[in-house]
């Protein structure tokens, strides 16, 4: 391994072993129970039920999905995921975690590239695996192009800084090129931050060589590169995105500041201690938590002692430096999505979207540290960071471990409802429609069958047949002269009385709704709403 500025390869080598050791452990302990959910049954269906099983047919299946026209990376990584795996969660659930292992991994070497001090770069390295603000990119098939995004966009930076030192310059500059498209392609979260990159590359290339010379001219002509590929990507998705808003609107704009200041300034930030104790008296398996959350604890601590021990000049400076930076990442992070409304959440699915701005948390978060070790005076400054970082590293971990343990549950929760469906009705007619009702559509943050999409792809998958319709009964659902009327995620869906059913998840059994007045009764009979939390789609049960 080149060491970084400053360092030698043995103490580089120990610093990463840390880094992928607290990500491994972070991942590793839900991942057992891990499942599908959500979309997820929707492209398993599409999946499992399409007559070409090739890569290239399956790659195809997913071509009826509008809103993944802008995003064929995913596609391809979705159909490969399938083609290997089949319907056995376990491997995706461990290709995903590979990804973030080396993404975290990644993430330190680029920033040993930037000259950062060497606790500051294993300080945010070691706080970003663990951070709960992304915590639906570890669990959600259907959000693992998040984590692909981010790993080939950490990929990037790390091959265009190693062009502008190492040799074969131009085998650098090749891989950081396809690492970006490839990256802008899989997810577009990410994109704003290429740009960045770009200047990274700039700077650094004249900072290594400022009367000029190889890596300066390599910096600059990468950087222009960089921001081509980068609005490139950018045109081909504005082209293709049936997701596009029509201008900012002050509405969307309050909404979202309101939110990002909620999770990253209050849930995340001056609440964390309040968000800690909150997760503490959440459902999990405890004694493993406990067990991860020591070695966490002790690797974090550990690493960053050593990294701490030898005095850098300047630290101080770096690390209030590297807390503007790491804002000015996190807001970069959230700008693609003045093109795009999305919601925003601190646990539930729709914090997928928070991954790239997670790497400035980190940073900024690992800044302050450094800063406040700077301040202590020699004798306790290594300890001093040590203990800070190890700290919220270990309260992040456990964080992450309270929402994760929400999600194994829910997939428990399905596999409940799918065999008890099955055995309630064993052999639908083609054409049946099923209504779920009497079943919470939360577990924690995670959902269990929230939409159409979610229970229709996984009967479908169940009794191979692609005729069968489903949906899930919600306080929204109302029964009309026409059908049954429900909305979710603000499309309604209608089901006309004919060969329309009826399951009640709490006894098992199966009825027909053949009118409204009937359908009524029934409805009001399955109502569970005073048993489970309240929940709202794509957040789920609000836990903190």
């Amino acid at each position: 391994m080149k060491p970084g500025p400053g360092g030698s390869a043995a103490r580089d080598a120990l610093d990463v072993l840390a880094v992928a050791a607290v990500a491994a452990i972070t991942i590793a302990l839900p991942l057992p129970g891990l499942g599908f959910y959500s979309d997820d049954w929707d492209f398993l269906a599409l999946f499992g039920l399409n007559g070409d099983q090739s890569v290239a047919g399956l790659y195809a299946a997913l071509g009826i999905e509008p809103h993944m026209a802008m995003r064929p990376g995913q596609k391809l990584y979705d159909a490969l995921l399938f083609h290997f795996f089949g319907l056995s969660p376990l491997g995706y659930h461990l290709t995903n975690a590979c990804v973030l292992v080396a993404g975290a991994a990644l993430l330190l070497l680029a920033l040993r590239e930037l000259g950062l001090p060497r606790a500051l770069g294993l300080g945010a390295a070691l706080l970003f695996p663990v951070l709960p603000h992304y915590s639906t990119a570890r669990v959600w098939y259907a959000s693992f192009q998040a984590s692909l995004s981010l790993t080939l966009f950490v990929l990037s930076l790390w091959a265009g800084l190693r062009a502008l030192t190492g040799r074969r310059a131009a085998v650098w500059v090749a891989l950081s090129l396809a690492a970006a498209v490839a990256s802008g392609l899989c997810y577009e979260a990410a994109l704003p931050l290429f740009f960045l990159n770009a200047a990274l590359f700039a700077v650094r290339g004249r900072a290594l060589a400022p009367a000029g010379g190889e890596p300066r001219r390599t910096g600059l002509a990468l950087a222009a590169a960089t921001a081509a590929c980068a609005l490139g990507v950018a045109a081909f998705k504005a082209q293709t995105s049936t997701r596009l808003s029509h201008g900012l609107s002050k509405v969307y704009v309050a909404y979202a500041v309101t939110q990002l200041g909620r999770i990253h300034l209050w849930t995340y930030g001056a609440a964390a201690p309040r968000t800690l104790w909150r997760a503490l008296h959440l459902p999990a398996p405890w004694p493993a938590v406990a067990a991860g959350a020591a070695a966490v604890l002790a690797i974090a601590y550990a690493a960053t002692r050593r990294a701490a021990a030898r005095p850098s000049p300047g630290a101080g400076r770096a690390g209030a430096a590297a807390i503007a930076a790491g804002a000015l990442v996190t807001l970069l992070a959230y700008a693609v999505f003045a093109t795009t409304e999305v919601s925003f959440s601190p646990t539930g699915a729709n914090n997928r979207t928070a991954m790239p701005g997670a790497i400035g948390v980190a940073l900024a978060g690992a800044g302050g540290i450094i800063w406040l070790g700077e301040l202590v005076g020699k004798r306790l400054r290594a300890g001093v960071i040590a203990g800070l970082v190890a700290l919220s590293c270990t309260g992040a971990f456990v964080v992450t471990q309270a929402l994760a343990a929400g999600w194994v549950r829910a997939y428990a929760q399905e596999r409940r409802i799918l065999a008890s469906i099955r055995r309630a009705l064993p052999a639908p007619q083609p054409g049946t429609t099923v209504l779920l009702g009497g079943s919470c559509r939360f577990e924690g943050p995670a959902p269990v069958f929230e939409a159409p999409w979610d229970l229709q792809g996984a009967l479908r998958l169940a009794y191979r047949d692609s005729t069968l319709l489903a949906d899930v009964v919600s306080p929204e659902t109302t029964a009309e002269a026409d059908g049954i009327h429900t909305v979710v995620y603000g499309s309604e869906s209608r089901y006309p009385y004919e060969r329309l059913l009826l399951f009640d998840a709490r006894s098992g059994s199966v009825v027909p709704l053949r009118d409204a007045v009937d359908a009524r009764a029934r409805l009001a009979a399955v109502d569970v709403r005073h048993a489970c939390p309240p929940g709202r789609p794509g957040s789920g049960v609000r836990v903190f």
